[in-house]
């Protein structure tokens, strides 16, 4: 089950979120041969979406770094949405690590 985590986005701004993927006694899971995707929509059913995640497996460390550039923030329209980020496994398994709701705040400067 995916945990739940809500993000601001400053449109504009660079943004860079790390994931920590974790066993039960807190050690790092090996992440060797995953691949992860990570999305920004204004709405779950909107076809396309807003912002797309660049997102970089850390296998040994079990950490999931996801980025998005300052002119992708610039670009989204509206002041909120939703993301998640998955995880697929070797075997094609797709796992939902996180997903929540987005605040996009406005820049001011340009």
């Amino acid at each position: 089950m995916a945990y739940r985590h809500d993000i601001v986005i400053e449109k504009g701004a660079s943004l860079a979120l790390e994931i920590d993927c974790r066993d039960e006694d807190g050690s790092p899971l090996a992440l060797t041969g995953c691949t992860a995707a990570a999305q920004v929509r204004h709405r779950h059913a909107d076809g396309s979406p807003a912002a797309v995640f660049l997102a970089q497996v850390d296998a040994p460390e079990g950490r999931i770094r996801l980025s998005l550039q300052a002119g992708q923030t610039a670009a989204l329209g509206k002041p909120q949405g939703v993301w998640d980020c998955a995880l697929t496994w070797p075997d094609a398994t797709v796992q939902r690590l996180v997903e929540g709701r987005v605040a996009i705040t406005p820049e001011v400067t340009r």
